[in-house]
């Protein structure tokens, strides 16, 4: 499907084009939220064998929903 107009003097935008640049940003925006929590959970974590479970299931949670999300838009 193609977009009815055009942006910066001739590029033309598909709707493929705007979900790979969406999902890009997000799977982006979530490398950093990861980042971070991964450095307070270790550095300011009550104890070890507890947050490493947690960052266990962050992990396979946040993986398994960006692969979903990466089949379903290609």
């Amino acid at each position: 499907m193609n977009f009815p107009f055009d942006f910066f003097g001739g590029i033309s935008l598909t709707a493929e084009s705007v979900a790979d640049f969406i999902f890009f940003v997000v799977a982006g925006i979530t490398a950093i939220i990861s980042v971070v929590l991964f450095f307070h959970w270790r550095k300011y974590s009550l104890g070890g064998a507890v947050v490493a479970i947690i960052e266990l299931i962050y992990l396979a949670v946040a993986v398994t929903l960006l692969g979903a999300a990466f089949f379903a838009i290609n």
